[in-house]
């Protein structure tokens, strides 16, 4: 059965998310700064009504402080109820893959092989797969 991924890239990785687990992609409007959050949260803003946390995806990662751009791209994600925009240097592309996600190999920083699923093959490059559902949990229990 094939599987649909978003690609996407931060800091020069470029990495996939199952489409199902996208609301939609959106360009991030103005976002206001939550005092004493987590060092991965750029804030929140309004979406279509809705009140979403912005993640940075890269500090969310690697745990530099947060910085992200209006009109920077963001991945939509709901997880447990709540929206958060997940901040990405560039969208690509969605693809297909028939196969599941093999194991992550070595040659993956830490950060991104913390909140991976594992690997898939998109234009004869390996891409991590993402959950994130991880990359929001382990964050944010790594900074409390």
């Amino acid at each position: 059965m094939e599987q649909l991924y978003l690609v996407a890239e931060a800091g020069g990785t470029r990495f996939a998310m199952s489409a199902d687990t996208i609301g939609s992609v959106v360009p991030a409007p103005d976002v206001i700064p939550v005092p004493r959050a987590a060092p991965m949260v750029a804030g929140v803003a309004a979406l279509r009504s809705n009140v979403i946390t912005v993640i940075d995806t890269l500090a969310a990662i690697d745990g530099r402080p947060a910085s992200v751009l209006r009109g920077q791209s963001l991945i939509v994600v709901n997880i447990v109820d709540f929206l958060y925009g997940l901040a990405v240097d560039e969208v690509h592309d969605v693809c297909e893959c028939r196969e599941l996600p093999e194991k992550l190999e070595g040659a993956f920083e830490p950060g991104w092989r913390r909140i991976s699923l594992g690997v898939i093959e998109v234009e004869g490059h390996s891409v991590a797969v993402i959950d994130p559902s991880a990359l929001i949990s382990s964050s944010a229990s790594r900074a409390a």
